[in-house]
């Protein structure tokens, strides 16, 4: 059933008739007409009638002081739940809507009457509800107009669409004096006028391809409904609130409302393919992403499949459920025969309904036959495993007796349809199989789209839906827009995976997966979704060597019997078909020979087919000689007997001869081993973003485990608001603005003592710590946590939860699509009446599939932000702050060892920094006149004059005053991080750099010596240390932090690539920012440069020739004696300028 947010043609023509009756009935009822008898139905009531006083809530505790702690959270959820009963219940009594039926002659005199009185009772009727009625004889007349050039006589267009087109226009054109005077009611487009006789046969389609043009705004019509639909009391109500609604008799009866139904139907599915094609054809000009694309596109298959459910709920037993296809578009192919002269069952058995027609594409019939030949599959027995590939004749194998249609270019298009379809469902049965297995071995496959799951329906039960045909042609179209370039939803699939594979850089150690390695791991309870991600991408996606369907594939297609590539007749296949071409008809029948229309049946069979072929499988004895003709007689014979051939003496000759000539070979598989994938994107952005959804939500409980990047958030606010760094850092930003509420409440910080409070508040911090006369405070309680308190945490985007039910097989993507349509309709909890009315009014498909093309971007983007690398960079960035504090103020840092690498005292480092920022600048915040009067908290109570004298003889304080050490020192480290954080822009700074052959004085050759030098200083590190040896120049970058807990001797050993990359980057950065020559000196490259280790040396080359430097800087080699020494005097003189500012006194703060 289609959701109520959602609303089809003919749900909305209706409709748009109802508040047009009902309109009427009320306004002559107004003016005292009295109509007819009319019959009332039985009332539906809502909920109960029972009074919100009268409904039991629970009892609020009362109290004569004010509630502490527990009793006054219970009390605040008692009094929660109360109102939410009462809302309820209030909700839940709301007025039955009453549903009346009226006659079209009573319609007419309620018109008539209502424009007599018009001028007494001033009546007017409103140009919007003029504009909804021309709607619906517009729905109805496209219909009418179709079913007429049909020269369909039956009682569908004599009795229904003709007669209310009548009775409305009527009805419009009496109440014309009624119409209230708009403007903008001239602008309403008018009715189509009736297409000539003379229109061709495809002409009758065009006005289908359009979608109804927005004439109607939707407020006005919110409005106008919520003007009529008011609930009044009457005597037949016994004094109940009750809406009444009046609809036109016959209206109602869906049996007699069938022909409209099935256009109404077949129309709302062409425009929501046209729809399709244009976002694939956005796809194929890059203006968008294969994530919305293919979500988009599955939406609309399962808003399809919900409207064919919705239509065969309303007469279950009219359509068959396992055919529907043919039950349903039966109705409209009927017509298509009527209008050729022809019985419609005589039609389906003669070869004229190979010829196609525009009703064929109408009701997707070509595409529909396709699907046909794989019925058989469903019957076949449990334990039977039919060959692969499966015996299947191709499209022209049905036009033998008809050769004279094939050739066209219409014709090998759809023969090539035929193909590319076929190949698919061929592919799938080997895909089944290897899905079974790797299941059991390794990790359930990913989620499926929609089209897969109504492929292998069709393939085990034998369900052939409309829903299927549809995403069956969608998927042709694709292959026709896209082209050549449909693989490249193949190719983004690989390249989102690999990238995530590669950012999450999983390793095997010691026989098993480790989630982590040496760095940052996840908590054991976050293990299973990450490994979910790299068993997906290894064994299902990634071409790796675990990942052996394309082997599978390859082994089977070498396996083929060499009979399935001849022609067919020179070979008995295990497969028979019944259907044989028949024989070609001398001429066409006349008139008076075919069955009149009049004389044929009204209404379509129970269970009707469109196609004559089917297939059969029959077993065969092991080791039997297929070419053997008396075989082949033998299997002929019981072929005939069982019912599978016509017992027919003699094939016709002509017949053979086509055969021959045509060349009729079973179908054969794809060569290509993904075939698969490279002809579904639909089906690989389903995989893909099925990826990223655990990819973001892998990200987050990483980010939420180590609480790195909610402290970093905070301290880099920090440092920009108070111009500490210069430099921006783009993923940080990025993730400020995305979790902005949970970060900062929806608000940055703009001051040293908001930088601090609100920190400590999200680190868990009790607001009692704040307070000007703290209660119950003692000396050794200074510091107060919320109960339960756990610091912040990073939420997942909420579509990407409602998704991950959907790809988990935990929810239907019916009831995604309803949470969806609620998330992305929101109007928050300060929209007005207005706007929360008009949030609540029903979609076309049409418009959900938009609102959910136009929402999809964002949350792509938003899913696939790199959370993992970011949560590294912030606990790398956090320890050296840490190691940088410790080193310069010879503080002792809390240190906690966690299980799963996760250092969680990291945040009480920024705390320590805010709050030592916030007592440095708190004298100079206290003298100051708060910024509102209203605000005094944390400042001293002074009078004016003695704030006026206080700002006399109180200087105010430079930057450099305004914060405190500790803050300054994270601001260099910080400073220094982004330098180097992007390795590719600082790749490209130091490839930009020019290169002369002496420094910018023109004195020294431009030569520089590189070393790495232990510091002795405890926390253990290391120095990149470059020498300029005429003139003893010294720079140095650093420290590398080691290992913490190593022991304090313990010296750097640049083997691991981490290390090495860490030191390259170092060296670039170094000469790209001058080497400390500030502004008078521009950068540049050196000339030469040389080290004490030739295997650092050949380590360090190695290092930077991959990551991109350029060819000439790719070389260094090992210093002489003499430049060795120079280095090493050069060393110890910087390390005892060091130790002798380590051994003074530090300056007080």
């Amino acid at each position: 059933m289609l959701p109520d947010f959602l609303a089809g043609s003919y749900k909305r023509y209706k409709q748009d008739t109802a508040l047009f009756t009902t309109w009427l009935a009320k306004a002559a009822a107004s003016i005292g007409y009295k109509p007819d008898p009319t019959k009332r139905t039985p009332s539906v009531q809502s909920g109960s009638s029972k009074s919100p006083a009268a409904v039991e809530t629970p009892e609020v505790p009362k109290a004569s002081t004010r509630l502490k702690g527990k009793d006054r959270k219970a009390a605040k959820h008692a009094a929660e739940k109360a109102k939410k009963i009462i809302a309820d219940n209030v909700e839940s009594s709301a007025p039955s809507t009453v549903k009346y039926t009226i006659t079209t002659g009573d319609l007419l005199r309620q018109a008539e009457a209502v424009t007599t009185s018009h001028v007494k009772s001033h009546i007017k009727m409103p140009a919007t509800l003029r504009a909804i009625v021309e709607r619906a004889i517009r729905a109805r007349r496209r219909c009418s107009e179709w079913f007429r050039k049909s020269n369909v006589r039956n009682v569908y267009a004599d009795k229904q669409h003709v007669h209310f087109i009548e009775i409305l226009e009527q009805s419009l054109k009496i109440l014309e004096p009624c119409l209230e005077a708009d403007d903008a009611a001239s602008s309403h487009p008018k009715q189509a006028a009736s297409l000539p006789d003379t229109a061709s046969l495809a002409n009758r389609f065009c006005m289908l391809n359009v979608e109804e043009s927005p004439d109607v705004d939707p407020a006005e019509i919110s409005a106008i409904t919520a003007a009529v639909n008011v609930a009044t009391k009457s005597k037949a109500s016994k004094g109940e609130s009750e809406i009444a609604v009046y609809e036109l008799e016959d209206e109602d009866e869906f049996d007699e409302e069938l022909a409209f139904v099935i256009f109404c139907f077949f129309e709302d599915l062409h425009r929501t393919q046209d729809f399709v094609k244009e976002l694939w054809q956005k796809y194929k000009a890059r203006k968008c992403d294969l994530h919305t694309a293919a979500i988009t596109t599955n939406a609309a298959f399962d808003l399809v499949r919900q409207a064919e459910e919705d239509l065969i709920s309303q007469a279950p037993k009219l359509f068959n459920r396992k055919r529907s296809y043919e039950s349903i578009a039966i109705i409209v192919f009927y017509a298509d025969a009527f209008q050729q002269g022809f019985c419609p069952e005589k039609r389906l058995n003669t070869n004229e309904s190979l010829r196609i027609t525009p009703f064929d594409d109408f009701i997707y019939l070509s595409t529909a036959k396709i699907l046909m030949k794989f019925t058989f599959l469903a019957d076949l027995p449990t334990d039977c495993q039919l060959p692969y590939p499966m015996p299947l004749p191709p499209l022209r194998f049905s036009y033998i007796s008809r050769p004279e249609l094939l050739g066209t270019p219409e014709m090998d298009k759809k023969e090539q349809e035929d193909l590319t379809l076929s190949r698919l469902i061929i592919d799938r049965q080997i895909w089944n199989i290897w899905k079974k297995e790797g299941s059991k071995r390794f990790v359930s496959p990913p989620p499926e789209d929609e089209f897969s799951e109504s492929l292998d329906k069709l393939t085990t039960k034998g369900v052939l839906s409309v829903a299927l045909v549809f995403e069956a042609r969608i998927f042709l179209d694709i292959q026709d827009i896209m082209g050549d370039d449909v693989k490249r939803g193949h190719q983004d699939l690989l390249q989102a995976t690999t990238s995530i594979d590669q950012i999450m850089n999983l390793k095997v150690v010691n026989g098993e997966w480790d989630v982590g390695g040496s760095g940052e791991r996840w908590h054991e309870k976050d293990v299973d979704v990450v490994m979910r991600i790299k068993m997906t991408s290894m064994h299902w996606i990634l071409d790796t060597p675990v990942n052996a369907f394309a082997q599978f594939k390859e082994f089977q297609l070498a396996n083929i019997d060499s009979d399935h590539y001849k022609p067919i007749g020179a070979s008995t296949p295990a497969v028979s078909s019944r259907h044989e071409p028949p024989r070609p008809q001398a001429a066409r029948p006349e008139a008076s020979g075919a069955a009149s229309p009049r004389d044929s049946q009204t209404r379509p069979p129970r269970n009707p087919k469109f196609s004559s072929m089917s297939m059969q499988y029959h077993r065969l004895p092991d080791g039997v000689d297929f070419h053997d003709p008396g075989f082949q007689r033998a299997m002929r014979k019981q072929l005939v007997a069982d019912g599978a051939l016509p017992d027919e003496k003699a094939v016709d000759p002509e017949h053979m001869e086509n055969a021959r000539r045509l060349n009729i070979k079973m179908i054969s598989p794809s060569e290509d081993l993904n075939y698969l994938f490279t002809t579904n994107p639909i089906y690989c952005g389903i995989v893909s973003f099925g990826i990223l959804t655990d990819y973001e939500a892998a990200g987050i409980s990483l980010c939420n485990w180590h609480k790195s990047i909610w402290p970093t958030a905070h301290l880099y606010s920090a440092l920009q608001q108070t111009s500490s760094i210069s430099k921006s850092w783009q993923e940080l930003d990025k993730l400020i603005d995305l979790h902005m509420d949970t970060l900062f409440a929806g608000q940055i910080p703009l001051s040293t003592h908001e930088f601090f409070v609100r920190f400590a508040l999200a680190l868990g911090l009790s607001m009692s710590n704040f307070s000007r006369n703290p209660r119950n405070r003692t000396n050794n309680d200074r510091i107060r946590f919320r109960q339960g308190a756990k610091g912040t945490k990073l939420k997942v985007t909420e579509m990407s939860s409602v998704f991950r039910q959907y790809f988990e097989k935990k929810s239907s993507l019916e009831a995604c699509l309803i949470k969806l349509d609620s998330l992305i309709r929101d109007p928050g909890s300060r929209a007005s009446k207005k706007e929360r009315e008009e949030c609540k009014r029903p979609l076309t498909n049409l418009q959900f599939l938009a609102m959910l093309e136009a929402n999809l971007p964002q949350v792509t983007r938003r899913l696939g932000f790199d959370y993992i690398t970011l949560t590294k960079q912030c606990v790398k960035l956090l320890k050296d702050i840490r190691q940088g504090i410790g080193w310069q103020f010879q503080l002792i840092c809390p240190r906690v060892s966690t299980e799963d690498s996760a250092d969680q005292t990291l945040t009480f480092v920024v705390l320590q920094i805010l709050e030592e920022n916030n007592d440095v600048v708190r004298p100079y915040n206290q003298l100051c006149l708060p910024p509102n009067p209203g605000e005094l908290r944390g400042h001293i109570m002074l009078t004016r004059r003695q704030q006026a004298s206080a700002r006399e003889h109180v200087p105010i304080p430079t930057q450099a005053h305004m914060i405190g050490p500790q803050f300054k020192v994270a601001g260099e480290e910080m400073q220094r991080f982004l330098g180097t954080y992007r390795p590719q822009d600082l790749i490209s700074n130091f490839n930009a750099l020019p290169r002369p052959a002496r420094t910018p004085s023109g004195l020294v050759p431009n030569h520089w010596n590189i070393s790495i030098r232990h510091v002795p200083i405890p926390p253990p590190g290391g120095l990149v240390f470059l020498v300029q040896p005429d003139s003893e120049y010294v720079h140095n970058e650093g420290p590398i932090q080691t290992v913490e807990g190593q022991p304090q001797g313990h010296v750097l050993n640049p083997k691991s690539l981490v290390t090495l990359q860490t030191i390259a980057k170092l060296i670039m950065k170094a000469f790209v920012e001058g080497l400390g020559a500030g502004e008078a000196h521009p950068p540049s490259a050196p000339w030469s440069w040389k080290t004490d280790d030739p295997n650092f040396a050949r380590r360090i080359i190695k290092v930077m020739t991959d990551m991109g430097v350029r060819e000439d800087l790719l070389s260094m080699t090992v210093a002489d004696a003499d430049e060795l020494a120079t280095c090493d005097r050069v060393w110890h003189r910087f390390t005892e300028t060091m130790n002798r500012m380590i051994d003074e006194p530090p300056a007080a703060f």
